[in-house]
């Protein structure tokens, strides 16, 4: 999955999370400051992405078992 490359608001470190990661933990500490942050998830957006995520999975399976 790619990476964001967000920055901490803090100290500036990438954090190169994946949106996977901020969908299923909404939120992270910062490895270099421990600055907390919490990232908002919004339920239909939270929903679309599941959606998505399955369809392709089901592409994956399809072409690729």
């Amino acid at each position: 999955m790619i990476g964001t490359g967000l920055p901490c608001p803090c100290c500036g470190t990438k954090l190169q999370l994946t949106i996977d990661y901020i969908i299923k933990n909404p939120r992270a500490a910062c490895p270099v400051c421990k600055s907390i942050m919490k990232f908002p998830v919004n339920k239909e957006l939270f929903k679309q992405y599941k959606e998505a995520q399955a369809e392709i999975q089901a592409i994956k399976n399809k072409f690729f078992k």
